[in-house]
């Protein structure tokens, strides 16, 4: 009884934001995207804060950046410059010293110089760095800061430098306030085509947090069957989902707490895959 009254709950709110939830975030012709060592990446040339940067890149079936090592660092700002055509003008962060930045997923809006790569904004993240600009990296992993983090004034979230700011140069990474509407990257866990990407904003995977159930909701598309497989990538489950349904419901109460990810398959070419926390 319990279960099924979280069920019921858990639909009621997807019915109430469910105009939210399918709603395109981005307008397809502001994107650039590119692959590396399969991974697919979008630059999105639109202005959002960071939250919502962050929104949009989960209704995409993505989360905001998160960059792991000197070769990626490289990789996507190489594309930013050469390929992007990127006007650094509109993407400005007027705290940044009035450099010109795009958003990444790191944050450390929940303990000041506690900083994370949480790209999803679901709270939970990997924490790679501790302290201001005189702090560490956590656990050996790669950052590429300034003379930064500051906090001045009280920043946030992580930029990535187009050009350059007083304290750093064009490639680095600064704290920036999270209200600032910026340009964002959008990072994908494989090479996705871009029929995926048009299937992303027609799906909902609900709660996230899950707890004892999953919930898949479709808009107006027919999803064959999914997979769940753990953050190492190792696959641990397979569903086959039934036709011509709008809600369905997946036992997850036997998985232990951790993240997730989550690939939904429309046929055996085309599908998206979110990340989920448990």
């Amino acid at each position: 009884m319990k279960n099924y009254l979280s069920y019921l709950i858990f639909t009621f709110i997807f019915l109430i934001h469910s105009h939210l939830i399918f709603g395109q975030c981005i307008d397809e012709l502001n994107i650039y995207s590119f692959v590396i060592n399969d991974k697919t990446y979008e630059i999105v040339k639109e202005n959002r804060n960071w939250e919502d940067a962050a929104a949009c890149a989960v209704e995409r079936g993505g989360m905001l950046a998160e960059i792991n090592d000197e070769s990626e660092q490289n990789a996507i700002f190489s594309e930013l410059n050469a390929n992007a055509n990127i006007s650094v003008n509109n993407t400005v962060a007027p705290d940044g010293g009035g450099g010109s930045y795009v958003w990444l997923g790191g944050n450390d809006l929940s303990i000041e110089g506690n900083w994370v790569w949480d790209g999803n904004n679901d709270g939970t993240g990997e924490q790679f760095w501790s302290g201001d600009f005189n702090g560490s990296p956590v656990g050996g992993l790669y950052n590429n800061w300034g003379d930064e983090p500051d906090d001045f004034g009280g920043q946030d979230a992580l930029g990535l430098s187009l050009n350059g700011w007083p304290l750093g140069s064009a490639g680095e990474w600064n704290d920036v306030d999270h209200t600032n509407t910026l340009y964002f990257i959008i990072e994908y866990p494989t090479v996705v085509s871009s029929e995926d990407l048009d299937i992303a904003g027609k799906v909902s995977v609900s709660p996230n947090p899950i707890t004892d159930y999953l919930i898949i909701e479709t808009d107006g598309i027919n999803l064959s069957h999914l997979i769940i497989f753990n953050s190492s990538g190792q696959l641990l489950e397979q569903h086959c989902l039934e036709n011509d349904f709008n809600s369905q419901l997946i036992d997850t109460s036997h998985l232990g707490q951790g993240m997730y990810w989550v690939s939904l398959f429309l046929n055996d070419s085309e599908s998206i895959t979110k990340k989920i926390i448990k």
